[in-house]
């Protein structure tokens, strides 16, 4: 399906996607509270405040036969937690303290009563763990950030400013998995070039109607955490208030947004308060 283009740009919308109050009115409650999740926790197991949460995995749940993960980048809610970081390479083989946040897709031509959700997952791989593809899973689905990490460095890249709101997830500074940067998005974006996927978006989408889509940042624009994902068979369109995306075909990556922490922007170096990249 080959998405199309609008020329106004968005409006006020309610949010579908996720909760109104936790997103659109960017008044929300940051999850403060650490939940020490086991190698078999899934997303029906976690605490969630709202559509976030904060969870600490132990160390090489890539070892635990009885942990199957699915999907890549994003999860169905009943996938182990755990080991699809590991998959995402977002957490490392020792463990650490990740962001969640979930959300259940709306699809523009449901029928009444069908459950929302998407329509399929892809699987993906990396060093040290797998997870697999699977369709007819629908409901929420979760997704996942590093916030404390052996791996991580003290501070963060510095924030990406976008001035243009046809700059394409692909022309951001994310070059491997699992990377992930600060935007800031002007608002009213919404319109403005490509639009494919939902939760998880096409390289060549525009990153900021896609956080409006993803009600990660309202009309006014705003700050949004983008993290590069691994490849994805195809992509499927929702419709989120009156944002719309399309259906389309696979890619070798895909981008993910979610919003950024309290604590995820402190950490952004005091040169990249100021820096503005086009």
């Amino acid at each position: 399906m080959h998405p199309t283009q609008r020329s106004s740009r968005a409006r006020p919308v309610a949010s579908s996607l996720f909760a109104e109050d936790a997103i659109l009115s960017h008044d929300i409650r940051e999850p403060k509270a650490v939940q020490v999740l086991s190698c078999l926790s899934n997303g029906n197991d976690v605490r969630w405040q709202g559509t976030m949460a904060r969870v600490a995995c132990p160390a090489h749940c890539e070892r635990e036969p009885a942990a199957v993960a699915v999907g890549t980048g994003v999860h169905p809610i009943s996938s182990p937690i755990c080991l699809g970081a590991i998959v995402d390479n977002i957490l490392p083989v020792y463990g650490g303290e990740m962001v969640l946040s979930k959300a259940a897709p709306v699809k523009a031509q449901r029928m009444a009563g069908k459950p929302a959700g998407l329509e399929s997952y892809s699987g993906g791989e990396s060093d040290v763990a797998v997870s697999i593809s699977a369709t007819g899973l629908k409901g929420e689905a979760w997704q996942a950030y590093t916030t404390d990490t052996i791996d991580m460095g003290k501070a963060l890249p510095p924030e990406h400013v976008i001035q243009d709101c046809m700059q394409r997830f692909d022309q951001l500074p994310l070059q491997k998995i699992g990377e992930s940067v600060v935007v800031n998005c002007p608002g009213r974006c919404g319109g403005a070039g490509k639009l494919v996927g939902t939760m998880i978006y096409s390289p060549d989408s525009s990153v900021c109607w896609a956080a409006e889509h993803a009600k990660v940042v309202g009309p006014k624009g705003g700050r949004a955490l983008v993290t590069r994902r691994h490849g994805q068979n195809e992509f499927f369109g929702s419709t989120e208030g009156t944002e719309e995306s399309q259906d389309g075909p696979g890619a070798n990556h895909a981008f993910t947004l979610q919003l950024p922490t309290s604590d995820v922007l402190a950490r952004m170096s005091a040169e990249g308060a100021k820096a503005a990249f086009l």
